[in-house]
């Protein structure tokens, strides 16, 4: 039993005491020179924590030190010190003191590395190696391009090489209900309201550079609400009907406008417009005010009354200059017309004058047969009738003097 035991404990320490020397002394580590490096630059994989004399050290592409995954062998004391293992690249080289040098960093040398360095003692580290790229620009979509009031909107960052992205709203934050994705990336408005309407933007970056997107307007569109017409509504006839109709409403609304049920053809702008109206043009005006995008129609209306014109209406009015000028050639004409009646008055009435006693002068002589005699002398008969000549003076001059008043005639003038 107690070789058995002794066999035992022989078989059990000769792999533990293998294991003491082949495992592995902690000790050293990797850091990256720089800490940051990017696409098309170098960077040194610099192994710190050594002590003693470096022997030989071995890099591996990955956490395993298996021969496959060899990228380089290194004795310092050696003639030609570097050997390639399975996964050598050009681009690799060791240096004297453990590290290893990557010029011209690709994309694809991102992973694990791994070093075996042996000294007096054997020891190991890895390192995960990110080659950064420069974040693309970001740019904003949009889950609709018009948002409607109470309705889900998404908004999402694209960008690639990006570790962070952060959201911000021009000239104010972002609203309280706003909703993020884990990985920040889009924002999302449960039931969007006009208030949230603004200019938004996100900040792509990573440790090597950033960039921030163009702002997004977000127009948040409602309505149509609070329609009202205004203008007058009591109206008489011959003058001119204006309504003009208004909504809160986004975008604008197309307006119509119906006439007592009928609808007003080529009224298709929130003012409606009436030149000279008449008694038919009376009775309710309703305007109709439709949204393109939210699909809401909504509608309000007045009642217009027409008055019939009376004749005070027509004196109380402005006169055109056409009327003007008609006037004022009647008063002409009637002025022109009394002045030649006043003319011919006068000149009938110096006709009309008896001629003085002493422009009637009687002849000198008679002839036999034409004398006056008494009736006594004719012998009893018929008296016999006697002629005389009368010579008449020439005209006089129309007298200056006032006419006497019996013989003044006077005439009615009615002016129109």
């Amino acid at each position: 039993m107690a070789l058995k035991l002794q066999l035992r404990s022989g078989i059990f320490v000769l792999p533990v005491l293998l294991g003491l020397w082949m495992e592995p002394v902690g000790g050293i580590d990797i850091q990256l020179v720089p800490q940051y490096p990017a696409v098309g630059q170098s960077v040194t994989l610099s192994v710190t924590g050594i002590t003693g004399t470096i022997l030989t050290f071995n890099w591996f592409k990955g956490q395993s030190l298996d021969a496959d995954d060899q990228i380089l062998g290194y004795f310092p004391s050696s003639d030609t010190p570097q050997t390639t293992g399975k996964q050598y690249f050009s681009r690799a080289r060791g240096l004297p003191n453990g590290s290893l040098l990557i010029t011209d960093l690709l994309v694809t040398d991102r992973g694990y590395y791994t070093v075996s360095v042996q000294t007096a003692q054997l020891q190991q580290a890895s390192v995960n190696l990110t080659v950064y790229e420069k974040v693309s620009k970001p740019v904003i979509t949009a889950s609709t391009s018009q948002p409607k009031e109470n309705y889900p909107v998404t908004l999402t960052c694209d960008t690639v090489n990006a570790e962070s992205i952060q959201w911000g709203r021009r000239g104010a934050g972002l609203p309280s209900d706003v909703q993020q994705s884990s990985d920040n990336r889009s924002i999302t408005f449960p039931k969007i309201n006009r208030t949230d309407t603004g200019g938004y933007y996100c900040e792509a970056g990573n440790p090597i550079s950033k960039d921030s997107s163009d702002t997004y307007t977000v127009t948040v569109n409602y309505g149509p609400e609070s329609l009202s017409i205004t203008g007058p509504t009591d109206i008489t006839e011959g003058g001119s009907l204006r309504l003009e109709c208004s909504a809160d409403s986004v975008p604008q609304p197309l307006y119509s406008w119906i006439h007592n049920g009928t609808i007003i053809q080529n009224q298709i702008s929130n003012k409606l417009s009436i030149n000279k109206v008449t008694l038919e043009n009376q009775g309710n005006y309703t305007c109709v005010a439709n949204n393109s995008v939210t699909l809401q129609t909504a509608a309000t209306n007045v009642l217009v009354t027409v008055s019939e014109k009376t004749s005070s209406d027509t004196q109380s009015g402005v006169l055109s200059p056409g009327a003007i000028a008609g006037i004022v050639i009647a008063i002409l004409l009637v002025a022109a017309l009394s002045f030649a009646l006043i003319y011919l008055f006068v000149i009938r009435k110096s006709r009309k004058t008896p001629a003085s006693n002493n422009d009637l002068k009687p002849s000198s002589s008679t002839s036999p047969g034409n004398g006056l005699h008494n009736a006594g002398q004719s012998g009893g008969g018929e008296p016999e009738l006697q002629y005389s000549s009368i010579q008449f003076a020439k005209k006089p001059p129309p007298s200056r003097t006032q006419p006497n008043e019996e013989n003044i005639v006077y005439s009615e003038l009615r002016l129109p």
